[in-house]
């Protein structure tokens, strides 16, 4: 503009602090920090999976044993059948 007075500059162009100096587009170096921690915790929800795999590991092992421990009781009560029906018939 003309007449020699200082401009000032209008909507965006302004500058916060009134300063020259440029922010890089993380912050400082104590936000990178909090950013890198942030995608830490990101990774280790969304793609390590060793929590649910062990739970599902310790569930399978769990139920297995119980059916082991069933078909055991079962079979060793049908032996005993069997011995009783052996012993009497001879």
């Amino acid at each position: 503009m003309s007449g020699g007075g200082t401009e000032t500059p209008v909507g965006c162009e302004a500058a916060p602090g009134g300063g020259g100096k440029k922010r890089d587009s993380l912050g400082t170096a104590g936000s990178a920090h909090l950013i890198i921690k942030d995608l830490g915790e990101i990774h280790s929800r969304l793609l390590d999976h060793r929590p649910v795999i062990q739970g599902e590991t310790r569930y399978f092992v769990k139920e297995f044993e119980c059916k082991q421990l069933m078909s055991r009781s079962i079979d060793s009560s049908r032996g005993n059948r069997n011995e009783k029906r052996f012993i009497v018939t001879t």
